[in-house]
């Protein structure tokens, strides 16, 4: 990059990951301020997007859902690593160090659906010794089948009542595949012999599994997990055959994603029993892809970005779960702030994006419009966002107001500055009724739009007017509203119910994805407890997070309704009440109200169990009052979908379209084009990449070296910056 007079300054508009990630890489090297003047502008008081937290009573922690990492999270983790790193708390604080802060689990428990109920499904992942860290040795679709077949050989040696001859067939197969993968490269697509070797093992496991009480009398003992090794098997060799057949080294995945995840399978031969199980479930009901947010119509997923998904999952590397050791505020949001601001990435809070205003040739942004939400009593000291809790470094269930010159008028009102549907600022502040405008020269050279894609219509009118792809964009790639649940009980795990037991050096908790809907996500989260602040006789024992999604069909209303979050969020409490009096028995059969009288509920929850600390004599359902529920409707926090046929409509980090305007955030192309935490780390990389040329392409792992299809909203990297073609990614 040449050296200007001047640093360029670059306006991030968002600071949840996306935002955050593009911060971090763009002062990611030594003489980044020689270049670049970084300001982060961000709605209300704190950070984190969809990942922001915060402190309620009790200084309970609050989320926007569950949020952790998986251990193929080949840029995140790593980025994570670095933040630590750079943080250097003193020993003995909380969260001190990157491994304080990020818990390995191999335990996952699925559910499933089997004579008219759910039945558990614990599952432990075998651990391994790759790298979380250097991960730049990952080889796309090799590494992924180098995952799968250890998995499976963990799998054979820890299955009880396989017969001899399947056993031994598995084991050649394996020590086979094992060569073929090494001597044939992988672009051999449907000529791979592996794609024949896999077939007929696939017959062998079959005819096993139909003759299964011939060969193995008395394998009863066994069946249910021989039964579902015998399913994971089979998930797994079709998606192996998928991806050498329709040859996804070579032909990369987007080439697939105008079909239907689940289509797919079936066409690649999938077994009916294997396509309804948990063990395909997981993906598509972890991944938020039921139309309009309703689990009661099938998923729709895009095929190729599906398989690509799953087959990285596969690919974990140390653990295939990284828990977060407190709050996502306190774990991941607060540090990356923390960082950010020491190396001197300026951050503006209060800063409510309206509107991007383009050139008089339309072919730049020209100017941001805000609204200012609330003047600094001390503008030279900057808002100063965190309080401590415990130790730790956090977020604030509303604005501090003391530092803010309207902030006891705010305080009286408690109105929630996130919300599109906040009536703020009001008349009494004339002040912050006039937009303030940044300006193109001025204020800011560069324009990175790190918003939520829900947001766009609302931000982004003059530039949907102007350019086809967006229009594509905003049309074509749906977003949904999901709702999340937390509660704390006084009786401990065990004492619930939970029949699964687990080890607590291995950092094992109950956490699935596969329960009932529509808030089928639910984990266990009683070690945060410490970090909370209970009275000593009134202290909960579990902490239970539920989260998914919420059917949207209507329109959304005018920003002018203030009540409507009122009563989304009254919709979210009515339906949590009624999931836990209709729900919890089959998990935690204890926790109900006939586990405490005979001729109770066997199925419903026993209210009283909640810990509630209000000066309030209430029972049963009225304790749920002092519970945590959310509804996450507002633009920026709707979850991002991969409908068959969306992936092609997804904007590259430097393909605006516009000179001078970057994309970030998990809804841009990433090659991995799921909602989550790693499309996020990914598109800071790709970001910081469009505007400054660095990190290098070739180090966001897993970003594709096949060009887009043809028919995809696709632009080119900038010539200068192209990826050196060193290897194939699949």
């Amino acid at each position: 990059m040449t050296k200007t007079s001047k640093p360029q300054k670059v306006a991030i508009l968002g600071g949840g990951m996306g935002g955050l990630a593009t911060a971090f890489n763009l002062s990611n090297r030594p003489g980044w301020q020689d270049e670049y003047e970084i300001t982060v502008y961000q709605l209300g008081w704190r950070l984190g997007g969809k990942c922001a937290s915060s402190r309620g009573e009790n200084a309970r922690i609050e989320e926007h859902g569950i949020h952790g990492f998986v251990g193929s999270y080949f840029n995140a983790i790593p980025m994570m690593h670095e933040v630590y790193a750079e943080l250097n708390r003193p020993a003995g604080m909380p969260l001190a160090t990157f491994d304080q802060a990020f818990l390995r689990s191999n335990f996952a428990m699925m559910w499933e659906f089997e004579n008219g109920g759910l039945k558990p499904w614990p599952t432990r992942f075998p651990e391994n010794k790759l790298s979380p860290i250097d991960t730049s040795d990952y080889r796309g679709l090799e590494s992924c089948l180098e995952a799968i077949f250890y998995e499976v050989e963990q799998m054979q040696s820890s299955v009880a009542g396989v017969p001899k001859l399947v056993e031994l067939a598995i084991s050649a197969l394996l020590a086979r595949a094992r060569e073929q993968v090494r001597d044939i490269p992988l672009s051999a697509g449907p000529n791979h012999p592996l794609v024949g070797e896999i077939e007929a093992a696939r017959r062998l496991v079959l005819g096993f599994v139909e003759t299964v009480d011939v060969l193995a009398p008395g394998i009863a003992d066994h069946f249910d997990d021989l039964r579902h090794a015998l399913l994971t098997l089979d998930f797994y060799a079709t998606m192996i055959i998928g991806a050498l057949k329709d040859n996804v080294v070579v032909n990369g995945f987007d080439v697939l994603d105008d079909e239907n995840w689940s289509d797919w399978l079936i066409r690649h031969g999938i077994q009916a029993a294997t396509l309804k199980s948990p063990v395909v479930m997981i993906t598509v009901n972890i991944c938020y892809q039921s139309p309009n947010g309703d689990t009661s119509r099938a998923a729709r997923m895009a095929a190729g970005a599906f398989l690509d998904w799953t087959l990285r999952t596969c690919a974990y590397r140390e653990a295939f779960l990284w828990s977060f050791a407190a709050g996502t505020g306190e774990t991941v949001v607060a540090p990356m702030y923390e960082v950010l601001k020491r190396r001197g990435v300026k951050f503006e809070f209060f800063h409510k994006v309206d509107a991007l205003r383009l050139s008089a040739d339309r072919r730049a942004v020209d100017a941001v419009e805000f609204t200012l939400q609330a003047t600094l009593k001390d503008p030279a000291r900057g808002y100063e966002p965190l309080i401590e809790v415990k130790g730790l470094p956090s977020w604030p269930h509303r604005p501090l107001y003391q530092q803010l010159n309207e902030g006891e008028f705010m305080r009286a009102l408690q109105q929630d500055l996130e919300s599109y549907w906040c009536p703020w600022p009001t008349a009494e502040f004339p002040h912050l009724k006039t937009p303030k405008v940044l300006r193109r020269g001025a204020d800011f050279d560069q324009v990175v739009f790190a918003i939520s894609l829900g947001a766009a219509p609302f931000l982004c009118r003059e530039l949907i007017d102007e350019s086809p792809r967006w229009r594509d964009m905003v049309a074509h790639i749906p977003t949904v509203q999901t709702q999340a649940m937390q509660i704390w009980l006084s009786k401990d795990l065990y004492e619930l119910g939970w029949s699964e037991k687990l080890d607590p050096a291995k950092n094992e908790i109950p956490i699935s994805g596969t329960y009932f809907c529509p808030p089928n996500g639910n984990a266990e989260y009683h070690d945060l407890i410490k970090y909370e602040d209970w009275p000593a006789n009134n202290r909960p024992k579990a902490l239970w997070y539920f989260c998914g999604l919420m059917p949207d069909y209507e329109p959304m209303p005018p920003f002018s309704d203030h009540e409507y979050p009122a009563r989304q969020a009254q919709r979210v409490k009515a339906q949590c009440i009624q999931y836990l009096q209709t729900s919890i028995g089959t998990m935690l059969p204890n926790a109900t109200v006939r586990a405490n009288n005979p001729i109770g509920d066997p199925m419903g929850l026993d209210f009283d169990l909640l810990v509630d600390t209000r000066d309030v004599d209430a029972q049963g359902v009225q304790r749920f009052d002092s519970q945590f529920w959310r509804a996450n409707i507002d633009p920026t926090e709707r979850y991002v979908t991969t409908p068959p046929g969306s992936v092609k409509y997804r904007l590259e980090a430097w393909g605006s379209g516009f000179e001078n305007l970057t994309l970030a955030g998990d809804w841009i192309y990433t090659g991995l084009n799921v909602g989550s935490f790693e499309g996020a780390a990914m598109s800071g990389k790709l970001a910081s990449y469009a505007v400054a040329g660095y990190p290098a392409l070739d180090t966001v792992i897993g970003y594709p070296t096949q060009p887009r299809p043809a028919d995809a909203n696709s632009t080119p990297a900038p010539c200068s910056r192209q990826l050196p073609r060193l290897r194939l990614v699949g």
